[in-house]
């Protein structure tokens, strides 16, 4: 597995976006400092062209207002059908913006909220700071086939990569 690794320019942003397809549901981690941190299922409405990711939130939950005493979020995502696992961290920001609400709202959030006027409705903004990642490159079969090739051969393959993804600016 090689690794390669990417600043926040176009091209780590770039690979974001390849890694990450929406909507898609993660695990997000709040309460870093302490043990147990807390973690909750979200799913990730959008992923930006700034390389922020978009949330709706309820703001009677306890990652809200675990956010508001400290934004320190981790994110796991996993494709597991293509192979890609990726960990960030970053900052989160409540906010509250009917335009961006509109944009992201999807008729099947009246199950948690009541409609985009909801009063306990918010979105959260995940600021990536940093993030690492896992791509095999290919489907599962394809990458436990050639890593048994590998075995068989005695040469092993190359599944995939690995990497960094520094966003903050520099």
């Amino acid at each position: 597995m090689k690794t390669q690794n990417y600043t926040k320019d176009k091209n780590g942003i770039q690979k974001m976006h390849q890694l990450i397809t929406v909507p898609k549901v993660v695990m997000l981690a709040t309460q870093l400092n302490k043990t147990p941190f807390s973690v909750c299922p979200m799913t990730l409405q959008e992923l930006d062209d700034q390389g922020q990711m978009w949330f709706f939130s309820s703001k009677t939950s306890s990652h809200f207002s675990d956010i508001q005493e400290d934004n320190s979020v981790q994110i796991m995502y996993t494709d597991e059908l293509k192979q890609q696992y990726i960990s960030i961290y970053g900052n989160a920001t409540h906010i509250v913006d009917s335009q961006k609400t509109k944009e992201l709202w999807n008729p099947k959030f009246n199950k948690w909220f009541e409609g985009m006027d909801d009063s306990n409705l918010a979105l959260l903004c995940v600021n990536i700071e940093q993030a690492s990642y896992w791509d095999s490159g290919l489907g599962k079969l394809v990458s436990f086939f050639s890593i048994a090739d590998g075995v068989i051969q005695d040469n092993p393959q190359n599944v995939g990569s690995k990497g960094h993804i520094d966003m903050q600016n520099h």
